[in-house]
């Protein structure tokens, strides 16, 4: 466009992509394509994400501004709840696993608050996409059947009737609920959909209520942030694990790195890990040390401990408008989350809260309105080049980030080609240690093989912006299938 510097959208499926672009080109701003991009997510990758789940995302502003739009669990959730119904831990699947006040709807309303354009227009090709159908790819396919045989319920089973590549996908009810959305983002919290929501969980014993999900705000922070090799790293704050990504960058700053080896990166992991595992969660509950992003990084790896304890899935997403950019992720957490549908919505509720544990001794027991330690995290740098970042994976997206920071920042590679190169992987949790994974390329002792693209790497995109703006895109994921 003239007067208008390069624009771009980094999205996992070509038809988000599309969505961001298309309000790209008409003039619209970041909040704008995120926006869109979000809600055509929510639609063509139903086995990432999903309007019962959550999303967080860093803005390019002056300082900064990290959203956190993830939900709390409801005021029935406690421990005595789930042991009285035999539970040894939460469970992953079903009604009883769906406790969590989704974020998405919120975020939204966060984007639409600073958008040029009307919600009715970013979420026109959502709607469309969900009223008519779209062909599924290989991968989503295989996500439907695999869970079609983990979830009896029924609204999901008559939602998600696409069991083979190319087969046609249509979510009816969906399109419904955005339409719905797309007049009054409230409505998911205080009107019609909220009613529905209540009516479903009571129906099947669930435990979320229109009191969950009334009280239920957003997180808006100034982005934490460390200096790294002449960049400044951002990301989003606790209960997110993005921290991680910036404790790592300390430890990395004065080490030599490369990506065949990623031998630095590997020394200093269980340090940046054990750190998660201990201060990362609800901050009513634990609480980061501050020193840990501004004390003396030889103290930092000095007081870490020993890692001693006993397939999540996302979409990531970039968008930037020539001027100002976005980084932003969203999620079910597990598969298709709960395997939980609300009846006559189309929403399929999120898992995330079987990450809580019942031990309450641990700080992310899990306790009525209380956030749970989140994978999620967005990253943006600004250096040389601003960078906008993110990739799904759970417990290994520091690793996928770090990887390709390193990629970016010290060996100065295009950002298609450090998605590209092969990853490492450290799927940990807060509650144990894992073996590590890698791709073929890598040379890394005692590391399992896996096959190439693995997702277990997770799916990064990306974009950059210097004297020209490019994206980058993982062939681990959708990014590249095929459109019908």
């Amino acid at each position: 466009m003239a007067g208008r510097r390069d624009y771009a959208a980094a999205t996992s499926h070509p038809l988000s992509t599309r969505a961001a672009m298309k309000v790209l080109e008409r003039g619209g701003n970041a909040y704008d394509a995120a926006l869109a991009a979000s809600a055509c997510l929510v639609v063509v990758q139903p086995n990432l994400n999903g309007l019962g789940g959550d999303m967080f995302l860093v803005t390019d502003e002056t300082k900064p501004v990290a959203l956190n739009s993830s939900g709390f669990s409801a005021e029935a959730a406690t421990p005595e709840f789930f042991r009285s119904k035999g539970y040894s831990e939460i469970p992953k699947r079903g009604p009883h696993a769906s406790f969590m006040v989704p974020g998405i709807p919120a975020a939204w309303k966060f984007l639409a608050e600073r958008a040029s354009m009307k919600p009715r227009e970013l979420m026109g090709d959502a709607i469309e996409i969900a009223r008519n159908g779209f062909r599924v790819s290989e991968k989503i396919a295989a996500a439907i059947r695999l869970m079609s045989g983990m979830t009896e319920d029924p609204d999901w089973q008559a939602t998600y009737t696409a069991r083979e590549t190319g087969d046609l996908l249509v979510q009816r009810d969906l399109s419904k609920t955005l339409e719905v959305l797309s007049e009054d983002l409230d409505a998911f919290y205080t009107g019609e959909i909220a009613k529905k929501i209540e009516e479903d969980m009571v129906r099947k014993g669930g435990l979320l209520r229109r009191g969950d999900l009334e009280e239920y705000r957003p997180g808006v922070y100034e982005a934490p942030h460390v200096r790294y090799r002449g960049y400044d790293v951002f990301t989003n704050p606790p209960n997110s694990q993005g921290l991680t990504e910036l404790v790592w960058l300390r430890l990395l700053e004065g080490r030599e790195n490369d990506d065949s080896t990623f031998r630095s990166a590997i020394e200093t992991m269980e340090t940046a890990y054990f750190y998660r595992a201990r201060y990362i969660g609800d901050p009513r509950y634990v609480r980061f040390p501050e020193w840990l992003l501004s004390g003396p990084v030889e103290s930092v790896a000095q007081r870490a401990g020993k890692m001693t304890f006993g397939a999540s899935d996302t979409t990531a997403f970039s968008v930037f408008d020539g001027d100002f950019g976005i980084s932003a992720i969203q999620s079910n957490y597990m598969g298709f989350g709960s395997g939980h549908t609300i009846h006559g919505t189309g929403i399929n509720m999120s898992n995330r809260g079987s990450y809580f544990t019942l031990d309450e001794r641990h700080h992310n027991c899990v306790a009525p309105r209380k956030l749970s330690f989140h994978t999620l995290m967005a990253t943006l740098a600004r250096g040389d080049r601003k960078i906008f970042l993110g990739s799904m994976g759970g417990d290994v997206q520091p690793q996928v980030n770090v990887q390709i920071l390193i990629r970016l920042i010290d060996l100065g590679l295009d950002i298609q080609e450090s998605i590209d190169r092969p990853r490492f992987a450290y799927p940990a949790t807060i509650y144990g240690t894992s073996d590590i994974y890698v791709e073929p390329g890598l040379r890394i002792e005692g590391a399992k093989g896996v096959e190439p693209l693995n997702s277990l790497m997770g799916h990064a995109q990306g974009i950059t912006v210097s004297h020209e703006t490019r994206a980058g895109f993982d062939l681990r994921g959708d990014a590249f299938t095929q459109v019908f």
